[in-house]
C-alpha cells in the first residue's frame, strides 16, 4: 500500500462560523459543503469540518490538535494575526528542529504551523 494523502476531520460547534474563520482569518479555501460538513484546503493541505448535526463518528468539539508543514511561517503568522487569529504561541525555534506557531480555531481546536529549521 502507498498512502496518497491525509485529511484531518475536525468537530466544530458551528459550521458556518468555523468556515468563515478558516477562510477569512486563516486563509483556507472552501472546496465543498455537504449538509453540516465542509472541506477546505490551503495549497496541498486539506481539512474537513464536521458540524454538530452530522450523523456518524463524533469527537469532542475542541479536541483536535494537528500540524501543517509549511515552507515559511513568519509572514503568514503576521497576516493571520492582523486578521484576528486566536494565537496560542508566536513563531519560535523549537528544540526539535522546527520553527512553529500555534493557533486555535473558534472551538479550541489547535493548528500548529511549522517549518523545518
Amino acid at each position: 500500500m502507498k498512502a496518497l494523502s491525509l485529511t484531518v476531520v475536525i468537530q466544530v460547534s458551528n459550521l458556518e462560523a468555523s468556515v468563515k474563520y478558516y477562510t477569512e482569518v486563516l486563509g483556507f479555501t472552501l472546496d465543498f459543503t455537504f449538509g453540516d460538513y465542509a472541506g477546505l484546503f490551503y495549497n496541498e493541505a486539506a481539512i474537513h469540518l464536521s458540524g454538530p448535526t452530522l450523523d456518524g463518528i463524533k469527537k469532542p468539539v475542541g479536541s483536535a490538535l494537528f500540524s501543517i508543514d509549511c515552507d515559511e511561517i513568519d509572514n503568514y503568522f503576521e497576516e493571520i494575526k492582523a486578521r484576528g487569529a486566536i494565537i496560542l504561541g508566536p513563531p519560535a525555534d523549537r528544540y526539535y528542529g522546527v520553527r512553529d506557531c500555534a493557533i486555535n480555531d473558534l472551538d479550541g481546536n489547535t493548528i500548529v504551523f511549522g517549518k523545518a529549521i
